[in-house]
């Protein structure tokens, strides 16, 4: 399965995507190459609202179940992401962008230690956002943190596995949660009519 599909295989991002009418949420367990030219996509796809509010019970429950399973994958990746060796190559694969951008006439804005927010890249300037682009692309920075990301994402979904097969399981629930009739107010005392 490529690595921009894991949200829809594992959370499922797909089917509340489709029955909502919304981006695909989960967007922060997407692994692509980093780009510092375009923001990142909203984590909730704009998905909730309306429809999820006249939805059945058990499609919420479905909803609420995956969610607090990405919750918890996410923090857990997070925490792996920052200690250990993984920090290090993390810090290791980050000085290669900045001595790049270094190169290119960019330097630290913020003191601390050097770090891609340290330099000020996602702030909104275009000039270093492009260049951090081109070094991203020069250095094989992209493409080394993706590649560690895409292989902790991997670590800590191993650790989850059959709570990710009981969410499989869910998705004829998604699929037929918001089928019109089959919210809330079709029910009397939270029984069918």
């Amino acid at each position: 399965m490529p690595a921009e599909r894991i949200a829809d295989r594992i959370f499922l991002a797909d089917a509340i995507a489709a029955t909502e009418g919304c981006s695909p949420p989960f967007s922060d367990v997407v692994v692509w190459r980093p780009n510092f030219i375009s923001p990142p996509p909203p984590v909730d796809g704009g998905c909730g609202g309306s429809v999820r509010a006249s939805a059945s019970w058990e499609y919420v429950d479905a909803v609420s179940r995956i969610t607090v399973l990405h919750d918890v994958v996410v923090r857990e990746w997070d925490a792996l992401l920052q200690s250990g060796p993984e920090a290090a190559e993390t810090r290791a694969t980050a000085a290669t962008l900045l001595h790049c951008l270094d190169r290119a006439g960019f330097i630290q804005r913020e003191p601390g230690e050097p770090s891609p927010v340290s330099y000020g890249i996602g702030s909104g300037d275009a000039a270093l956002n492009n260049a951090a682009q081109r070094c991203s692309d020069d250095t094989a920075y992209g493409a080394r943190t993706a590649a560690q990301r895409l292989r902790t994402l991997k670590s800590v979904l191993g650790r989850h596995e059959s709570e990710i097969n009981d969410i499989a399981r869910l998705r004829p629930v998604l699929e037929r949660g918001a089928q019109p009739g089959s919210g809330p107010e079709r029910t009397r005392f939270g029984l069918p009519l």
